[in-house]
């Protein structure tokens, strides 16, 4: 046992941030007929990035720049970093805290500015900060300040936004809280908000360890805003349109949005700029019954130009699924010529895109098929729209994604890259550069033109060192749902030392969320989220003798609405965690070393919800289980989540997903774990579960990690715990006195 613990070492999050090469090309745009990309490459002591300059059609590569210059000027053996900008002209990078240029054969470098509490705008000639709760514009060029609001107050400031969910996480680590701003692309406006936090309530986290420097031991108390389902008043976002040259800030005369967070953040932005003065934003109301396409002018006037609702919710701009244009969180959008928006819906059942008159506001058509899904936009030109779409009849999986188009009247809808697998892609210079993969295929880059021809293979990936870590590759699978009739998908790692003769306990690794799908599609050779395990830590426990599946079940998205809707006022059902109990006879068919009798399951967040809902209504199903940062009372989640889908607050409703009154149930080992510090979910949910727990005279476990947030998962010693967890009571084996050694391979 002890050797298998080292074995399942190699395969920690830690040891394999570069197992797996050229799994995705990072593709930037140089001109209208070149890209860059790198290519990575295993040194004997790291790995080296190449930089090419691509002719895209062709495929014709040299290299960006003269990489051994740049190495001789740096006393390095190779490249082994990022570049933060490119261009023919030059090239940009971070190393060891000074930010390098180079160009035309001459390094420069520079001091790293200390981060600051500044949006700076693509031009780098305007600087916007927030200071007495109001929002200041400065002249980078003539340093001039001018106070752009006079009315923020406490609670009511401009462009801060609401602070739960991870806001305490940035304030202990000292992150600058930056205006939170969506610039046009020639830098000449802005869109933020005000954001009426006044009287919303509040949560709080106790800081009982030392912060680095301070010579007081006394516990901390931090304090943020949460609203509760129960909650009359939640943070309300009024937008505002900044104009640099006027030096203004204008009002946009619509009803305020509700906001959990950075409105304006990466790929998750709520509006999109469409010119100049133009931006589009699609507004969902409380409760998530309701949407609006409209349109925001830079004179404050705002426009309306579709409506939908529904009897259940809608399932529009909901973390990455189906939404997505470029950088825009719903896959809503409007023709050049302003006469037709481009509406997404899922009123046909499966996901389609329908096309309105702007100026009427009557639908004209749907322009996509009734018998795919579309997902996120991609891009669009004059002819065609760019997309994602799943359940297609040429692929194996429904939840699989292809490159798609479609003309804006319907017509010449083509599937673009054929290959049944899972596909992202970059689409530029009149090309469609495509990563393509399943659990059981390694990615591989191809290039094809925008008919989806076929133009040459960019690069392939190389996942040698992964396999040579032990990696399992894993083997998918369908069973029937708990209605008898709908087919689930699924994946199942194998155990190590696998023996079809023997018999093996396995592990359910579980999400429970209905806002995404838990079983991953493309090839998973890193966490989902920094720092944490491959498919949940599955491939270490195959190394320590256990089998393991994920499996997404009824209540999912991605298969259209029916299937979705049955997570409705049903967060308590965990996205199908009946039918994860409904499928396993059919899985010991087909897997008949898989053993009944010793059914673990683990999950964090939603999965640590659906864990302790597991224990609690199937105890004489799942034995062990480990249950880590869970929300097991749906009433002390932050609202905008949790109204999603119970919609507006209703006690009955409600009361159905409070774990705790199952307590008296748990019969097996339940491991409860939570970070103190977790300002997404309080650690007060679990709190209560195991006061409920104590109330029934049950037997479990339960570990506090002072210093974590809600990511759990990442946590090395979590990791190890887990594992001793179900080693000792699922494989029924005793545990080796084994610490990680927390070093790169």
């Amino acid at each position: 046992m002890l050797e298998k613990y080292r074995n399942a070492e190699k395969l920690c999050p830690w040891n394999v941030t570069h197992a797996v090469l050229n799994a995705a090309a990072d593709v930037r745009k140089l001109d209208d007929t070149h890209f860059s990309y790198p290519e990575e490459k295993r040194e004997e002591d790291g790995v080296s990035l190449h930089y090419y300059k691509v002719e895209a059609l062709s495929g014709k590569k040299e290299d960006l720049f003269d990489h051994e210059k740049l190495c001789a000027l740096l006393d390095i053996p190779y490249i082994d970093f990022p570049l933060s900008e490119i261009s023919e002209e030059e090239i940009s990078f971070v190393r060891e805290d000074h930010l390098y240029h180079f160009k035309h054969g001459e390094l420069t470098k520079e001091e790293l500015k200390e981060e600051r509490a500044v949006s700076v705008s693509p031009d780098k000639k305007t600087e916007l900060s927030v200071r007495d709760h109001d929002l200041w514009l400065k002249d980078l060029e003539t340093e001039d300040e001018f106070r752009l609001s006079s009315d923020g107050e406490e609670d009511f400031a401009y462009a801060l936004p609401a602070q739960y969910s991870g806001y305490i996480t940035q304030k202990v680590k000292g992150i600058p809280e930056k205006p939170d701003v969506l610039w046009n692309e020639d830098s000449s406006r802005f869109l933020t908000y005000q954001l009426d936090q006044r009287n919303v309530k509040e949560l709080y986290i106790i800081q009982s360890y030392d912060e680095e420097g301070s010579e007081s031991i006394r516990p901390r108390l931090h304090t943020y805003k949460c609203p509760f389902p129960e909650d009359d008043i939640v943070p309300l976002a009024y937008f505002y349109i900044g104009d640099v040259k006027a030096r203004t800030l204008t009002k946009v005369n619509f009803k305020p949005r509700g906001s959990g967070g950075r409105m304006f953040f990466g790929f998750y932005n709520a509006a999109k700029w469409i010119d100049s003065k133009t931006l589009m934003t699609t507004w969902i109301s409380r409760g998530n019954k309701s949407a609006e396409f409209v349109l925001m002018h830079a004179d404050g006037s705002a426009e309306s130009l579709v409506q939908e609702s529904s009897d259940s919710f809608l399932n529009i701009a909901t973390y990455g699924n189906l939404d997505g244009y470029t950088d825009y969180c719903a896959s809503n959008t409007i023709t050049a010529d302003r006469k037709h928006v481009i509406w997404q819906s899922e009123r046909d059942d499966l996901a389609r895109l329908f096309l309105y008159d702007a100026s009427t506001k009557e639908l004209i058509k749907a322009i996509t098929p009734k018998d795919c899904s579309v997902g996120e936009l991609i891009c669009q030109d004059e002819e065609y729209i760019y997309f994602y779409a799943s359940n297609l009849a040429m692929m194996s999986d429904p939840y699989y994604q292809a490159v798609c188009r479609v003309r804006y009247d319907g017509s010449d809808f083509a599937v673009l890259t054929e290959e049944d697998a899972m596909h992202r892609a970059c689409i530029c210079c009149d090309v469609i550069v495509d990563t393509f993969s399943r659990v059981d295929l390694p990615p591989q880059t191809t290039v094809r033109s925008l008919n989806g021809e076929f133009l040459y293979t960019l690069v392939k990936s190389d996942i040698s060192d992964l396999l040579s870590r032990g990696y399992i590759i894993p083997e998918r699978f369908s069973v029937k749902a708990s209605d008898g009739q709908t087919d689930l998908y699924g994946i199942l790692i194998k155990p190590a030392d696998f023996d079809p003769d023997k018999s093996y306990p396995f592990i359910d690794y579980i999400y429970g969320g209905m806002q995404c799908y838990n079983v991953p599609k493309a090839f998973a050779y890193k966490g989902s989220i920094e720092g944490r395990e491959i498919m949940g830590g599955l491939e270490e426990m195959a190394q320590l003798g256990f089998a393991g599946i994920i499996l997404d079940g009824l209540g999912t998205p991605g298969r259209g609405k029916k299937l979705h809707d049955i997570s409705y006022e049903n967060i308590h059902g965990c996205a199908g965690l009946k039918d994860h109990v409904y499928c396993l006879k059919e899985l010991k068919e087909k897997f008949p070393f898989l053993d009944l009798d010793r059914a673990g399951m683990w999950g964090n967040s939603g999965g640590g919800c659906a864990t302790s809902r597991a224990m609690l209504e199937y105890p004489d199903v799942y034995k062990v289980g480990v249950s880590s940062a869970g929300n097991h009372d749906q009433r002390m989640y932050n609202n905008e989540w949790t109204e999603n889908y119970y919609g507006l607050y209703n006690r009955e409703i409600y009361l159905k997903g409070d774990n705790t009154a199952l307590a008296e149930n748990l019969k097996g080992h339940l491991f409860i774990v939570h970070g103190a510090m977790d300002d997404n979910v309080a650690m007060s949910q679990s709190i209560r579960l195991i006061d409920a727990l104590i109330e029934a005279d049950k037997d479990f476990d339960f570990l506090i990690l002072p210093r974590v947030n809600h990511n759990v998962p990442a946590n090395p010693y979590f990791i190890r715990k887990k594992m001793d967890y179900f080693v000792r009571y699922l494989l029924e084996e005793e545990v080796p006195e084994y610490h990680f050694t927390m070093h790169q391979d």
